[in-house]
């Protein structure tokens, strides 16, 4: 697999992550545990997307 490969399947990830992470704020609330919780998980992938492929 090539870096542009790798980066559009992370790129699939985060925003899989994003939709999920609105869904669950929509069900529990935008200031649950639950939300926050994934809402750190996304930050953390975004954050290694920027310095892997930026």
């Amino acid at each position: 697999m090539n870096k542009a490969s790798i980066e559009q399947l992370v790129l699939k990830r985060i925003n899989k992550m994003r939709k999920e992470m609105i869904r669950i704020a929509h069900e529990t609330g935008i200031n649950s545990i639950e939300t926050l919780t994934y809402s750190q998980k996304l930050d953390r992938l975004i954050y290694l997307h920027i310095l892997h492929f930026s």
